[in-house]
């Protein structure tokens, strides 16, 4: 079998007051966006990789260690992308840790339900804020489904906000109710671009509703085979696109 043709381009973007200069490998065929995010990942990454030497010239430095795992009881926002990009991840693991995880993404649903906070669309958000979202779900102590000993167990795959959540101020206080205290690091929202990527009128969801998102995909042929397929590089177009629009 032939190997797959890939399309490399180095990219300059000026993204918020950060330089950057990243070279992006995607596939030349037409594929599905959730094909895309590995390099969307490393682009992300590479802003990150930007904001913090950044910080480092000012004598700051990231507080954020392995094993401080208080964020990771956020609200994690999600694209329609990213979710089929981390179901294929989930998918691709042993039949075992697939069980254990949906055991704990059930779980994460319960809580939610009973919270009502069990959203996957924006209809059912309604007109409440995502601050006033995001601090209710944070209140539920709900860790995230990933979350092992503290720690990400799919860290490379994680989603495209959470490499962007970064702080300079004591990880202790990361737990506080309001994260009063909490100095984050100022990182440009590059992962929002990924939200509408495939269609204008998608949003997000909770990552801990990934299972329950999922269930909706059985009723929809355009979603459950990954939507419609364009060139990588036609997908990272749209995706500077969005970004540019943001």
């Amino acid at each position: 079998m032939a190997a797959e043709a890939h399309s490399t381009a180095t990219l300059r973007l000026s993204v918020g007051d950060l330089k950057v200069i990243h070279p992006v490998t995607v596939p030349s065929a037409p594929v599905t966006a959730a094909s895309v995010i590995p390099a969307l990942q490393k682009l992300v990454n590479a802003v990150v990789d930007a904001a913090e030497a950044k910080l480092g010239q000012a004598g700051q430095a990231v507080s954020c260690r392995k094993g401080c795992g208080a964020c990771c009881r956020q609200l994690v926002p999600v694209s329609r992308t990213e979710a089929e990009r981390l179901l294929e991840v989930i998918e691709a693991m042993p039949p075992v840790r697939r069980a254990a995880l949906a055991a704990r993404f059930a779980a994460a649903e319960a809580v939610l339900e009973g919270a009502g906070l069990a959203m996957v669309t924006r209809e059912a958000r309604g007109d409440r804020s995502d601050r006033e979202l995001s601090i209710g779900y944070f209140a539920l102590g709900i860790p995230c489904p990933f979350l092992e000993e503290e720690s990400c167990s799919i860290h490379p795959e994680r989603p495209l906000v959470c490499r962007e959540y970064l702080v300079t101020s004591a990880a202790e206080l990361c737990a506080g109710p309001r994260q009063e205290g909490v100095t984050p690091v100022p990182v440009p929202k590059v992962s929002m671009a990924a939200r509408g990527l495939q269609d204008e009128r998608e949003d997000w969801f909770p990552l801990a509703m990934l299972m329950a998102w999922s269930r909706t995909r059985l009723h929809d042929d355009a979603k459950r085979t990954g939507g419609v397929k364009r060139t990588g590089p036609e997908w990272v177009q749209r995706f500077l696109k969005r970004m540019g629009g943001r």
